[in-house]
């Protein structure tokens, strides 16, 4: 039972949290370096601001980083994404000594003394402080004050970005002005039959286009599929020691399966859509067997991967009908738009001679179409997105027309019905909350841009990653 019960991923998510006492620290995502393992390149990890790093100092943060994650994301987690988080920390770490940042043993004893889990009746407790950590004190202390250091580091490069009021009424006005629009669309669709080719035409936008028909990589799983949780996690069991599904399930009296090639952006084939499996699929090697029980729907899977098949880009002859397909969408749209313009022009002409929009589109036995009251951030049926919609027609004059808007499927001429500005009274009582929210987001976005910044003086290159 002590099995299934770490097992289970609340209960392990109890455990972790409760054992941890640590600080994640901000961090950004970008890619490695050039990268190699250790037996095929330099007898150190990389190079930062023309200094080696060792293994030895690489190994120490990844392992910290490595606890990071997996106490705030779990363990399921790929190799390069922790790498590329110790990297960050050791080059944060780096700038942080080049800009004489510490931490002084009375600030560090602050810190520790503040968490809940070293206090006793509100206090902290020395004696509780060393049952807990014991010999890791050590460890822990170093690592907290890097993760000060990191913060103080953090704080030197955001502390002076502010937001003034004009940016947060413009932001707040971008997410709740509203329009009301009438409109004329000119399907893709409407264009399709009068699209015409050779063979010649195909193969020349087959190698213009050839990324567009790249084929993702793809898994096929075998599994075994119960309603029964306690039969499931006892299956589980039996694969630490037989690495053979068809014979696992045999000796339960049950099937296995195959899901068939699936791609990440695809509903698994007879299970639907279930990021667990998809996620867990794709991290698995060849013939690996799941360690964790997979929950989709009422149903439970243990799994194994079959094969992977990498990303490719078929032959022509082999995606032949896919290509007249993506052809005829796009000369389509361009005949689309080049009537969606003549008519634009035509329309517009009549209107400088005084003639109303309603009564010009219906001689051209369009149909006028009205929006509801919509938002940028809104969706327009039938159209798509309505963000550029909406910016177009709010900066049209009462009897202009919008130029022709490409949506999902149609190209759109609009005009401006009515205008909805903001709620002034509700954006005087959201403007405190508003701000800090936007401020957080913009120190976000510089502090990013510092760190990209950063990375380039640094010229970073490792060699812990094939």
């Amino acid at each position: 039972m002590l099995l299934k019960f770490l097992r289970k991923k609340k209960n392990m998510k109890l455990i972790i949290w409760g054992l941890a006492i640590l600080i994640i620290p901000a961090f950004v995502l970008w890619g490695a370096g050039a990268s190699r393992n250790k037996g095929k390149g330099p007898n150190y990890a990389g190079k930062i601001f023309n200094r080696k790093v060792s293994f030895e100092e690489y190994l120490d943060m990844w392992r910290v980083t490595r606890d990071y994650i997996v106490k705030d994301m779990g363990d399921n987690i790929p190799p390069e994404f922790i790498d590329q988080m110790a990297w960050n920390r050791i080059i944060l770490l780096d700038e942080a000594k080049r800009r004489d940042i510490d931490v002084k043993n009375a600030e560090l004893a602050i810190r520790i003394s503040s968490f809940p889990v070293f206090q006793k009746d509100g206090k902290f407790d020395k004696k509780l402080y060393k049952s807990l950590l014991g010999t890791a004190a050590k460890g822990f202390e170093e690592r907290l004050r890097d993760d000060m250091r990191i913060s103080r580091l953090r704080e030197q490069i955001i502390d002076k970005i502010s937001l003034t009021d004009e940016e947060v009424l413009e932001d707040y006005k971008k997410k709740n002005e509203k329009i009301k629009s009438s409109y004329i669309s000119v399907p893709f669709s409407d264009f399709e039959k009068d699209v015409t080719y050779e063979e010649k035409d195909l193969t020349e936008f087959y190698e213009k286009n050839k990324g567009a028909f790249e084929k993702p990589e793809a898994v096929n799983v075998k599994y075994i599929e119960t309603l029964d949780e306690d039969l499931s996690y006892k299956v589980l069991d039996t694969t630490h020691h037989k690495k053979n599904l068809d014979k696992i399930a045999h000796s339960f009296e049950l099937e296995t399966k195959e899901t068939g090639f699936f791609s990440m952006q695809e509903e698994v084939p007879s299970i639907g859509w279930s990021f667990e499996f998809t996620k867990r699929s794709f991290e698995l090697e060849d013939n690996q067997i799941s360690d964790t029980l997979i929950k989709a729907g009422e149903k439970f899977y243990v799994i194994q991967l079959k094969e992977k098949r990498s990303s490719y880009i078929p032959e022509f002859k082999d995606i032949k009908e896919d290509v007249i397909t993506s052809y005829t969408k796009d000369i389509s749209i361009k005949l689309s738009e080049k009537k969606a313009t003549k008519l634009y022009l035509k329309i517009t002409n009549k209107i400088k001679t005084g003639k109303r929009f309603n009564r010009i589109v219906k001689k051209t036995k369009l149909e006028i179409e009205q929006t509801p009251f919509i938002a940028r951030n809104g969706y327009i049926s039938g159209l798509g997105p309505a963000s550029e919609f909406v910016e177009q027609c709010l900066s049209l004059e009462e009897t202009d027309l919008t130029s022709p808007i490409k949506m999902q499927e149609s190209w759109v001429i609009a005009k401006l019905d009515e205008y909805e500005g903001i709620d002034e009274d509700k954006f005087a009582e959201e403007k405190e909350s508003l701000k800090e929210t936007l401020l957080s987001t913009k120190k976000e976005i510089q502090f990013n841009i510092w760190f990209e910044g950063l990375k380039k003086e640094a010229k970073f290159v490792a060699y812990t990653l094939e």
